[in-house]
């Protein structure tokens, strides 16, 4: 069986790869925790300066949670779901190694997201944004709601959070979302290795102490009640019918109806 997650050094940079292309890369619970071991590991190491998250194959950087294991989930085990994004998204927000986000394709919902917690984000020509829960009765539970929000202006992050809407790399840059303007395809890897390599030759112990600062502002009390909604949201009736709706392609039929 493949990795799910494949790991590799080069110039002081550890290129981390979420390795599910046949599933464009979807969040799955072993995913979350093997991608939290990978950026906790790389925390204490002095050889790594730089994390460089991506997405295997040419389609997704991630498509977002796994909604094969999100159908049917109650909301005692949506919540246990969403906590275990939760700890991956904030090790690697709290990372005091720089992660760049490589957006080479779709990252949407859960994979947003994941590039909303980096904090760095690169992307080609390609790529695409977007937390479609809004379309499916759900709501976005990795950190979402408040990330975007610190990303984006107010009035396009709300479009985006209650439309579903999505945006291609060239909106992304102009309302916030990237470090950098958007790369040509073919150039995109070479960008993505120079900006990293730039990153990892700063110092350690300054990368640190700026992330330290900057990320001082924490939000628990926001993030524990979106995680609690989020769950609610998985749980409900509405919720469980857009999940299934998405996954068989057809149009889903809310109710307003909550789960028991």
């Amino acid at each position: 069986m493949d990795p799910l997650i494949v790991v590799e050094d080069s110039e002081r940079v550890r290129s981390v790869t979420i390795n599910r292309p046949d599933r464009l890369n979807a969040l799955s619970s072993h995913v979350l925790a093997e991608l939290e071991d990978v950026v906790r590991s790389a925390q204490d190491d002095p050889s790594v300066g730089c994390l460089v998250l991506r997405g295997a194959g040419p389609r997704a950087f991630c498509a977002g949670a796994d909604l094969e294991e999100i159908r049917g989930l109650s909301s005692e085990q949506a919540q246990e779901f969403i906590l275990r994004g939760h700890r991956t998204m904030d090790a690697v927000e709290a990372s005091r190694v720089p992660v760049v986000a490589a957006v080479g394709g779709y990252a949407l919902g859960g994979g947003f997201e994941l590039a909303l917690a980096c904090h760095l984000v690169i992307a080609s020509r390609r790529a695409t944004f977007g937390l479609p829960e809004a379309k499916i009765g759900c709501m976005p539970g990795f950190g979402g709601t408040q990330r975007l929000l610190l990303a984006a202006r107010r009035a396009p992050a709300f479009h985006l959070l209650l439309t579903g809407a999505s945006v291609d790399a060239a909106r992304a840059w102009e309302i916030g979302l990237l470090s950098v303007p958007p790369v040509d395809d073919d150039a995109f890897d070479d960008a993505v290795r120079d900006l990293a390599v730039t990153v990892a030759a700063g110092s350690r112990t300054g990368t640190r102490s700026i992330l330290e600062a900057a990320l001082a502002a924490a939000r628990p009390q926001a993030l524990a009640q979106e995680a609690a909604l989020a769950a609610l949201a998985i749980a409900s009736t509405d919720g469980q019918e857009g999940i299934t709706a998405f996954a068989e392609r057809r149009p889903p039929k809310f109710t307003g109806g909550s789960r028991a």
